[in-house]
């Protein structure tokens, strides 16, 4: 019989929940802990299984600890980028972008092949580019080049608006930050047209939108696929 897996794991965030309210001393709310939008299927699926698979681990403040997000930083033990609940302020509450993003990542690992070396959450660019874009995860090569980023979402309305503020920004061609309509996600166009992935990739609960990026002259079309290609078929391209 197949797992419950959105009842499973909305227990183990709940659970999760009630052990970190106990630990920074902070009554557990009556009403447990308000998890929205619903958890998807496929998404409490692969959390689970990267769960058990080793392919993260929260501590008892909820960082994540992971062989995909960076190391951690000179002077702090703990991996920050990454945590399941927030806490500042408080009350704490769930961060559900970041359940989609833990699921989406153990995905590309357990559904389409790729191996941990190859996915990279969380992302740092400062090093190489001016610009601050935000990307959650990427897919790399065996030989470090770009494939595919990875936008994740916590609803179906924010992938949404994502989708069609992208379309704009690469229908225009090269345009800056202050002069774009579109501010909240010019970065991810900017991070596309500076880096060129081969693919970008939106997710969100049980969700997703894909294309395949061709760039000419300062423009970038989108071809939308039915959703990421498996890693044989992406190392073809």
């Amino acid at each position: 019989m197949e797992r419950d897996w959105a009842g499973e794991l909305e227990r183990w965030l709940q659970d999760r929940f009630a052990e970190l309210c106990e630990t920074i001393g902070q009554p557990v709310p009556f009403t447990g802990l308000r998890i929205s939008p619903s958890l998807g299927i496929e998404e409490s699926r692969y959390f689970l299984l990267g769960l058990e698979a080793g392919l993260f681990r929260p501590d008892e403040l909820s960082y994540v600890q992971s062989d995909l997000l960076l190391p951690p930083s000179e002077g702090n033990t703990r991996q920050t980028m990454c945590q399941i609940f927030w806490r500042d302020p408080p009350p704490p509450r769930l961060f559900r972008e970041c359940v989609c993003q833990l699921s989406t990542a153990s995905s590309l690992i357990m559904k389409r092949g790729w191996l941990t070396s190859h996915i990279l959450m969380e992302p740092d660019f400062k090093d190489d580019h001016e610009m601050s874009y935000g990307i959650d995860i990427l897919v790399k090569s065996p030989t470090g080049q770009i494939l595919a980023c990875v936008e994740v979402k916590r609803s179906v309305a924010e992938l949404q608006k994502l989708i069609t503020d992208l379309r704009a920004c690469c229908q225009r061609g090269a345009h800056a930050k202050d002069d774009c309509g579109f501010p909240q996600n010019h970065p991810k166009y900017e991070f596309c047209a500076f880096y060129k992935p081969a693919y970008f990739w939106a997710v969100a609960p049980d969700a997703d939108v894909c294309f395949r990026m061709k760039y000419d002259d300062g423009l970038i079309e989108l071809e939308q696929l039915r959703s990421l290609p498996p890693r044989s078929m992406m190392e073809l391209h």
